[in-house]
């Protein structure tokens, strides 16, 4: 079907080519257009990494600092579709909260209309294209360059190249348009007119996944004297609407905090449309005595047309901003986490395309993934998850529960750790295979080997398991204080990998790892002398000592396993860290 619908398009645009030379011109200017939005979208989400990242985590602190990043970054990038993806991508990896993400979001809507300004104030009265061809020349120099941040540099200057080229020739086609027929004749009045209109610019937006192409077309129709200027406000008033549609649709993918965001986005921007509509007349009057105040010329309707954008835009933040965080929890009751939260990935969601963001997501999630199997884990040595973080001492703990504990291994194993895994390394394969720096690609095959190395852990205490379950309640002394030494062991070890799991600080993450390190070689030496000094006095048998001998193997094995993925996490944690300190001193230098 949807490749019908495309030939379809496909034969009737080529009809209208082939008899109108004037409506090829429009369309390529839109093309072009929005051709320039993508390359330079790529560009930003290239080369900003370490600003956003750093400004992030460490300045959108406060509800107004992320309105402000949110402005500055939709200014600079001219898109807050883009602005919004990327605050999914964040939110996502929990690089920022809800309340932070809203803020952005709120932001990006003013920010955004610093391109009507742009379009309305120099691209009809300017010949923009002049400008284009040497921009563009001037980014294909930087793109030839062996360095990725030049190279990004290079696609935003093509870009915007692309962006004033393609607003040239929509310029041109609408002046060339007008002299075959006049689409003013199809302008309505009143109500009904902004209405109609209104739908127009939500499937304009929507087409071409910006509201600004959409602005870009009615400022130069209006130009043209080809919409009229009530008509006009309704396509703005719909574009700020159907820009949001990109962000809902990316978000199907996402975590829940990302759906939140997504939903947040649509309804902001209905609030605006609403209020927009019902107040109409009253925000043409007050744009009306704006223009006077700044000096805009009565007659200059582009410019009244961004006038009217930014107002529009601007009121609606000023109203929801004390409420920010009401309308953060509001999201987080009507859209809810799902109660199996164990059974699926957290972090992971199709929307990340940032690759900071990516690395940190599957960082989390591969802490997740921990969390799910020290539980399990725990209950294959036979303890509660609840002992793993228990005040009692490794020794209390094994000595008070000294019973078999009923549980389906296997079930449990499929139920919360071969999901998550699976997902896991498909999120890697699929971010590995769509562009990402090699640096990225190396750092999540060494995550992937973090979550095969916890996975490789519990299959080893499946095989120790039959074993310790029959020996830790053998009437044999010997054979099942060999087998409570294995469970102790393991305890000690999973208490203090949970610590490195979750410290923030390096020093402490150091020395947790240095302890797991220590007890392992400590076990394994105590382990061959407690065998040895069983077998000779004969307090086991020979068959009972090799099982010993076997199991002791394996746990060794699994402490190796969880070290080597301790470590990799942690490393990765610490490289985050040194990152976002790398990014403060180069921008405190520049």
């Amino acid at each position: 079907m949807q490749r019908v619908f495309l030939i379809a398009v496909l034969a009737f645009l080529s009809y209208l080519f082939f008899k109108s030379e004037n409506i090829l011109l429009l369309s390529a200017g839109i093309a072009i257009f929005i051709f320039g939005m993508i390359i330079m979208g790529e560009g930003f989400k290239s080369s900003g990494g370490g600003a956003l990242e750093l400004f992030l985590r460490r300045q959108a602190s406060t509800k107004l600092k992320s309105i402000v990043f949110g402005a500055a970054a939709s200014a600079i990038m001219q898109s807050s579709t883009l602005v919004s993806l990327l605050s999914i991508s964040f939110l996502s990896a929990n690089f920022i909260t809800l309340a932070q993400g809203i803020g952005i979001i709120f932001g990006s809507q003013i920010g955004t209309t610093s391109g009507a300004w742009l379009i309305g104030g120099l691209g009809v009265k300017v010949d923009i294209a002049k400008y284009a061809m040497p921009i563009i020349i001037f980014g294909v120099i930087f793109l030839l360059q062996s360095s990725k941040r030049f190279k990004s540099i290079g696609q935003v200057l093509i870009g915007i190249g692309f962006l004033f080229l393609g607003v040239a020739y929509i310029k041109e086609g609408f002046e060339a348009i007008g002299n075959d027929f006049n689409l003013a004749q199809y302008s309505i009045d009143g109500m009904s007119g902004v209405l109609i209109f209104f739908a127009l610019g939500i499937v304009i937006a929507v087409v071409t996944q910006s509201s600004l192409a959409a602005i870009v077309l009615t400022i130069a129709a209006l130009n043209a004297e080809q919409v009229s200027y009530m008509n006009a406000l309704g396509i703005v008033i719909g574009a700020n609407l159907g820009t949001t549609m990109t962000g809902l649709i990316s978000s199907l993918g996402s975590n829940v905090d990302g759906k939140r965001l997504a939903f947040l986005y649509l309804a902001f921007n209905a609030f605006i449309c609403v209020l927009s509509i019902a107040f109409i007349y009253q925000l043409i009057t007050l744009v009306k005595y704006e223009a006077i105040a700044f000096g805009i010329d009565e007659n200059n309707y582009a410019l009244k047309l961004a006038l009217f954008h930014t107002t529009i835009n601007f009121l609606g933040v000023a109203f929801l901003y004390p409420w920010i965080e009401y309308i953060a929890a509001a999201a987080q009751k009507i859209i809810r986490q799902k109660s199996n939260a164990e059974d699926d990935v957290l972090y992971l969601s199709s929307p990340i395309t940032h690759e900071k963001a990516i690395r940190e997501a599957v960082r989390k999630e591969i802490c997740h993934l921990y969390q799910n199997a020290a539980n399990i884990m725990a209950l294959g040595i036979h303890v509660t998850p609840e002992d793993l973080h228990s005040d009692k001492k490794a020794e209390e703990v094994i000595k008070l529960r000294s019973r078999e504990l009923d549980f389906d291994y296997e079930q449990i194993y499929q139920k919360k750790i071969k999901t998550v895994y699976g997902k896991i390394v498909n999120f890697i394969i699929i971010s590995q295979s769509s562009g990402a720096d090699e640096g990225i690609v190396g750092d999540l095959t060494q995550l992937q080997k973090a979550a095969l190395n916890i996975v490789e852990a519990l299959k080893d205490l499946k095989h120790l398991q039959k074993n310790l379950t029959k020996y830790m309640i053998s009437p044999n002394s010997g054979i099942k204080n060999g087998y409570n030494a294995i469970r102790e062991h393991l305890l000690t070890q999973f208490r203090i990998l949970d610590k490195v799991f979750k410290s923030e600080e390096e020093d402490l993450g150091v020395i947790f790892i240095a302890q797991l390190e220590t007890f392992s070689e400590k076990f394994e030496k105590n382990a061959s002398l407690m065998l040895g000094t069983l077998l000779k006095s004969g307090s086991v048998s020979p068959l009972m000592g090799s099982s010993l001998m076997n199991d002791n193997a394996y746990a060794a094995q699994i402490s190796k396993s969880l070290i080597q993925a301790a470590k990799i996490i942690f490393i990765h944690k610490d490289m985050a860290q040194k990152e976002t300190m790398q990014a403060a001193l180069s921008a405190k230098e520049q």
